[in-house]
């Protein structure tokens, strides 16, 4: 006969206490491991979606100086021109053809390459209009102007560089077909840039002759794709 022993133990209650608990800690498991596949699967697709946008943008780049090549890249040494891939940079090299010496007047040289080259410059532009943010007719000086010190040689050359610059566009816009004038309105600019951007040498030396260029230059709209970016994140 058992007594009304308080020392009695109830073992079943515990172990059904702690069977509960086990339970209770697996499903908490099971739910956390749950969330983080979950997360897990999530940042996988975020940084594939991430990657595509990116991609899409270095496609572009590669679109477009693909097309600027195959149009003309046999008439490169001719106009004394060189296309940058990275910057999609277009560039006529030879100061002396485009404009006379000192001076924002276009040489008939020049004028006839623009001829040739503009119309199906823009060709190619308009084609890619959703992702150009700009197209920039850049001038470029040396460091060099007779007879005054840095300072006043790098306002007189970005007034020179800018003076250049209106010149190339006002031609520019002059071939421009009627149909294509708004787009260049909306999309072109000219820019002076003095000396800001010398070319140089291997020992980092300026380069005179080949700092006096000019530059037709492709703005890619990255601001739209790094706010796709910032979406995502």
């Amino acid at each position: 006969m058992r007594g009304n022993n308080k020392l009695d133990v109830p073992w079943s209650s515990i172990s059904d206490m702690m069977a509960a608990l086990m339970m209770v800690f697996l499903f908490i498991s099971v739910g956390y491991a749950f969330q983080v596949s979950q997360q897990a699967r999530e940042l996988s697709d975020q940084t594939e979606r991430i990657s595509q946008i990116v991609s899409e943008y270095e496609d572009y780049n590669r679109l477009i100086y693909d097309d600027l090549m195959t149009t003309f890249d046999h008439r490169l040494q001719d106009w004394n021109a060189e296309i940058e891939e990275g910057t999609l940079a277009f560039r006529f090299k030879n100061p002396s053809t485009l404009f006379r010496p000192g001076s924002a007047e276009i040489t008939p040289q020049y004028a006839k390459v623009l001829q040739e080259f503009w119309p199906d410059y823009i060709r190619i532009m308009m084609k890619y209009d959703k992702v150009i943010r700009e197209v920039r007719i850049e001038g470029h000086t040396s460091s060099e102007w007779t007879g005054t010190d840095i300072n006043n040689s790098y306002f007189n050359n970005m007034a020179l560089s800018q003076s250049r610059t209106r010149a190339a566009l006002e031609k520019c816009y002059s071939f421009t077909p009627e149909s294509d004038t708004a787009w260049v309105r909306k999309t072109v600019t000219a820019n002076g840039m003095s000396f800001s951007r010398p070319v140089t040498s291997v020992s980092g030396e300026e380069d005179p002759t080949r700092s006096r260029r000019v530059e037709f230059t492709v703005v890619i709209d990255s601001q739209t794709r790094l706010a796709e970016i910032s979406e995502e994140l």
